[in-house]
Parts: C-alpha cells; structure tokens; sequence
C-alpha cells in the first residue's frame, strides 16, 4: 500500500535509484566570521576572495552567469539577498566582484555589523555559446 510504501521512506528504506541532475544552476561562497565585523577592508577582501573561486569554478565548467548574487547575515540572524541581473554573461572575477560591491552599498546592507558575508552567481550559460563582444561593453 501507499502508505505503507511512504512508512519506509520516512525511516530511510528507499532502494530507489538516485537520480542526479547534472544542470547546476549556481555557484556561491560565504565567509562566516568568527566575530561580527563591518570592517570595509575585511569585507572586500572577503567578496574579491570569493569572486575569484567562482570565476575559477565558471571557468573550469565552461559556463559564464548573468546573475550576481549578495548574502549579508547580522548578528541577530537576519539574512538579506540582493541581487543584479547584466546583459552581457560574466566569466572573470574583477566584474563579479565589482556588482558585489555596487550592490552591497548601493543596498546598504553594511549598516552594522555582518556576521557572514557571500557572493553568488546565478541563471548559468554554457561559455562557448557567448554571444561575441566587441569589447566596447559599457565598463561597470
């Protein structure tokens, strides 16, 4: 019976395959510190960290994003997401860490102390299915 059959699966006996998908649909990092801290310097060193081994890991799975996602956690747990949509996908490391910047103080989400701080990308393309640049895109 159904429910029985449900009965087994809430206690883990389950001989289904697992089915994996293989699409990932983002890549992200986060620092949690070990004190709550607002410290600028700290917290650039942290995004321009992150945005590095994202860069890194678009680069080695061949995909670029066109979604750069901030996560700001408080000291009292509050959690806040901003997040930046371009035109143009994003593979290197210097233009996700810059959306991650403009958006932390265009939101201003470092009004008091952070407790975790992270950088996301997000909405992935396959790299060699780009559309071409001239190289005259707008600087951001």
């Amino acid at each position: 019976s159904w429910g029985g059959e449900l009965k087994r699966f809430a206690f883990g006996d389950d001989n289904r395959p697992l089915e994996l998908g293989d699409d990932i649909k983002s890549i992200s990092s986060e620092n949690t510190f070990l004190e709550d801290t607002d410290d600028r310097p700290t917290l650039r060193g942290c995004l321009r960290e992150q945005a590095e081994e994202i860069a890194g890991k678009l680069t080695r799975r061949r995909l670029a994003a066109f979604t750069v996602q901030v996560k700001v956690r408080y000291g009292d747990f509050t959690t806040l997401t901003r997040q930046i949509s371009v035109e143009e996908p994003l593979q290197e490391a210097r233009k996700i860490y810059r959306l991650g910047c403009w958006l932390l103080g265009r939101e201003k989400l470092v009004h008091r102390q952070l407790r975790l701080i992270g950088l996301g990308v997000s909405r992935l393309l396959e790299a060699q299915a780009r559309q071409l640049s001239l190289g005259l895109e707008r600087q951001i």
